[in-house]
């Protein structure tokens, strides 16, 4: 049903319904019928299915099948050891993503929705929730649409709908009937669900409600939009998946090589099957870094509560790094890059030209230039806008003409009101009676081609003089000027009210224009200059007009070709896909669709995007983009929506979030390549002394508690060091790159190298003369002392500077602790370690000296052939 065609005398036999409104008998029968009027959720999330989410991961699924390979084989204190770390990292992903679930259910239950409803011919108050079609509600400025309505009957009604439509001024509302099919923002007798009535009083019938609302449709279409994995897991899945391969080649070269060897010698028997497959497994377990996951949950968990502290609310741990890797941010326009706040920021009068400073309803700012009062004072008395207590509410050109009147000082109450002409979308006009000491005024405010059409006279500087045409002319371009910067204009007359003037329209006398617009938030044309900087496009998506976006992107700093919807819908996505590429980075008059059709253009480039917004319309886009961020002031669904949620409403926040989000991943990488390193060196060293015949240098307990707890607690203090200062001046990272791109693998490889050759020479010449346990502990204590020196090498590859991270420093020394600990208690008959000499220190001190200089000369080189 087009409820906006029907006739509003048409609409209750429609609906079977009165203006008594329903029985309450049969509104219980319509909501048994139609449901209860609520947007279905979002998502059908849980905390159980939230707590098995977290295990969603091919590295996971490695470590999940390491535990079970050593249940089979009777290693059970690694089995354990490495299950409570997976629970571990699980509850911390899933306590931080519950509790900002929960922070977001909060805000969602202090916006109750209540609503006058005639019931039984009474009017009553009731939760917007138990509202049916047919049902009668009476609206008045303040209250919020409860379900789609039809308009019965208005008075100066308007609604702001930008959640909806993304306009920034209201809409002007009447009960007529529209005849022909338009567009959502132009359907003038509806009232939809989620919007907010700002002025008038209105009577109307429920026609939608739930799922059937605009706001359902919308609602409906975020839920069938994909939600795509974050550049950071899909970099950790191809990780994982590269280490699954890794590891089965090596256990098949391995089985192949040593069972070769022992079948040429010896012939095949079950023992030798078992030993071959013992020595693999040793090298599955050295291979699996199973601290990653941890450390990235934890590093992921640090951004998260800086981020909090910078009014940021994560939803999702990974959300954190992939607005570091995002290279295109869709920001909408109206609440996100504007304050949403109409501000008067030019006047114009016949004695010269006015700039008011200050921005949105904050009532501080002054008034630049000679004038008179009466210009203001028009505006404020033309007026349903009130101030109390220092706050303004109303409609949002009517606050901001009081703005105006009280940054030209006038303060004191509005002379009193004595009788108004309302204003129309025929006549353009408002006019009031107003009480002036002994004499009473006429005050008009309008659009300066109609009411310029009512003016015979002109006020300049406290006089009055005919109206001429070349005056005439100057004004109405002069209001054209303003217009062309997209500000909205409203001219300003009056007339004294005496023996020989009645209260009509005509002999006005022009006093001057105020031109106002939705000014941009003031931190935002510095972080648009950061974005730039950092590589990153900003573009603009707003469902306001062509002209203003254009305006407010020349003053943010957007720049580039500008496209409406109308224009877009003619385009193939190929098309639209050129265009992109071809600079266009405005899109004005869109709706929700239209949304969705270019953040899929641009994901389908392979780029990555973040989409800000904060209206009902800007839902579905939040949820396919890479990552949605939602102002914290929006609508609930756009929150619902969303990855992260600025709660301070400041598109400046998003550049903060980038910086964290940048610096996280790097602190990962740093962590990963000390993982890493450590674990191709003890491959390495089993795979090497397994190829030349030697026994074991390394048991699992030995290469667990490296995993573990060498590598564990400095891959964790890497998780929290500083961020390079050139951070935002590095390009965004594109997803084709690999977690670890050919630089960081050759580095891996070549200290993996160094490090398993230098502990096998140890191995073996202290194992000289069936010494295994003590060849053991030699290659195990240069493994831990070289994993601290490979630590430091990381950090100089990655140019941070030494003292800068106490945590380490304290790293290093517990490691360091915790080996002598092993080495000179009981806990060596654990370990089936054996006491190092003077002697044996001192052979450990020249390899890592050799080791330490190698090194350092390979990082220098690699690190020259990166920055080239």
């Amino acid at each position: 049903m087009e409820w906006h065609r029907q006739p509003a005398d048409q609409i209750l036999e429609l609906l079977n319904s009165s203006l008594k409104g329903l029985s309450k008998e049969e509104a219980a029968r319509r909501a048994a019928q139609y449901g209860i009027n609520e947007l279905e959720a979002s998502s059908n999330w849980s905390p159980v299915r939230l707590f098995i989410n977290q295990f969603r991961s091919f590295i996971i699924y490695i470590l999940l099948f390491a535990v079970l390979l050593s249940a089979l084989l009777k290693e059970y204190a690694d089995a354990v050891i490495i299950l409570c770390i997976l629970l571990v990292n699980a509850l911390i992903g899933f306590f931080q993503e519950l509790g900002a679930r929960r922070s977001l259910d909060a805000l969602r239950r202090m916006q109750v929705v209540r609503t006058r409803v005639y019931r039984d011919a009474s009017l009553v108050l009731l939760d917007s929730r138990e509202l049916v079609p047919g049902d009668i509600v009476y609206l008045e400025a303040g209250d919020k649409v409860p379900a789609d309505l039809r308009i019965l009957q208005a008075a100066r009604l308007r609604s702001d709908e930008s959640a909806l439509t993304g306009e920034s001024l209201p809409a002007e509302k009447n009960s007529c009937t529209l005849d022909r099919e338009l567009p959502l923002a132009d359907r003038s007798n509806m009232l939809f669900s989620g919007t907010t009535i700002v002025n008038g009083t209105a009577t109307a019938a429920v026609v939608l409600t739930g799922m059937q609302t605009e706001i359902g449709h919308i609602s409906r279409m975020m839920s069938e939009a994909e939600e795509t994995a974050t550049p950071l897991q899909e970099r950790l899945d191809r990780f994982g998946k590269g280490m699954g391969y890794l590891v089965m080649a090596i256990c098949g070269v391995i089985f192949m090589v040593i069972g070769g060897k022992e079948y040429l010698a010896n012939g095949w028997n079950q023992d030798a099957l078992l030993s071959v497959f013992m020595i693999a497994v040793s090298l599955a377990v050295a291979a699996v870094p199973e601290g990653l996951p941890s450390v990235v949950t934890i590093a992921l968990s640090i951004g998260v509560k800086k981020l909090l502290k910078r009014k940021a609310l994560v939803r999702k741990l990974a959300a954190v790094e992939t607005l570091g890797s995002c290279d295109v941010i869709c920001s909408d326009k109206t609440g996100t890059l504007t304050r949403n706040e109409m501000t008067v920021v030019q006047a114009w009068t016949p004695a010269g030209e006015l700039r008011l400073s200050g921005t949105g309803y904050e009532l501080e700012g002054s008034v630049t230039g000679e004038f008179e009062p009466l210009l203001f004072d028009i505006g404020r008395s033309c007026n349903h806008a009130t101030v109390q207590d220092g706050k303004v509410s109303g409609d949002p050109t009517e606050i901001a003409l009081i703005v105006s009147a009280w940054k030209a000082g006038l303060r004191e109450a509005a002379p009193a009101l004595l009788d108004e002409i309302p204003f129309d979308s025929d006549r353009k006009m408002m006019s009031v009676r107003i009480r002036k000491g002994d004499s009473e005024w006429m005050y008009v405010k309008g659009a300066p081609d109609q009411l310029l059409l009512r003016c015979t006279r002109l006020r300049n500087g406290g006089s009055e003089q005919p109206l001429e045409s070349a005056q005439r002319q100057q004004i109405l371009d002069q209001a054209s000027a303003y217009s062309a910067q997209a500000l909205r204009v409203i001219a300003c007359a009056c007339k004294p009210l005496d023996e020989t003037h009645d209260f009509t329209e005509e002999e006005l006398t022009f006093t001057g224009l105020q031109a106002m617009i939705d000014p941009p938030r003031e931190e935002v044309p510095e972080a648009v200059r950061k974005t730039r900087e950092a590589g990153i496009r900003v573009i603009m998506i707003t469902g306001d007009h062509a002209d203003t976006a254009r305006a407010v992107g020349a003053q943010v700093g957007i720049t580039g070709g500008v496209m409406t919807g109308a224009a877009l819908q003619d385009l193939s996505q190929e098309e639209l896909t050129a265009a992109l590429d071809q600079g266009v980075n405005i899109f004005a008059r869109v709706s929700p669709e239209h949304k969705l059709r270019i953040i899929s253009a641009l994901q389908a480039q392979h780029h990555t995007v973040a989409m800000t917004g904060d209206g009902v319309n800007d839902a579905p886009a939040l949820k396919q983009a890479d990552i949605g961020v939602a102002v914290g002031s929006g609508t609930d669904v756009a929150r619902d929506a969303a990855d992260l949620v600025l709660l301070d409403d400041s598109f400046a926040t998003i550049v903060n979030s980038v910086e964290e989000g940048r610096g996280i991943y790097n602190n990962i990488q740093k962590s990963i390549l000390l993982l890493l390193s450590g674990n191709m060196a003890e491959v390495l060293m089993i795979f090497l002394a397994a190829l030349f015949g030697l026994p074991l240098p390394l048991t699992a307990i030995l290469l667990l508690w490296v995993n573990l707890v060498t590598d564990g607690a400095p891959a964790l203090a890497l998780s929290v060091d500083p961020y390079s200062k050139r951070v935002m001046q590095q390009p965004p990272r594109s997803r084709k790159i690999p977690l670890l791109p050919r630089t960081e693998l050759t580095l891996i490889v070549a200290l993996g190298l160094l490090t398993a050759v230098a502990g096998l020479i140890l191995f073996q010449q202290a194992a000289a003369g069936n010494l295994l346990v003590h060849g053991r502990t030699m290659a195990f204590t240069f493994i831990v002392l070289a994993e601290m020196v490979i630590l430091l090498v990381i950090r100089a590859f990655h140019r941070t500077p030494v003292w800068t991270n106490r945590w380490v420093w304290i790293a290093i020394a517990g490691c360091l602790g915790l080996q002598l600990l092993l080495l000179y208690t009981p806990l060596q008959t654990v370990f089936e370690l054996h006491p190092l000499s003077l002697y044996d220190w001192g052979l450990q001190g020249l390899a890592l000296t050799a080791f330490g200089l190698i090194a350092w000369g390979l990082e220098w080189l690699l690190r020259r052939q990166k920055l080239d």
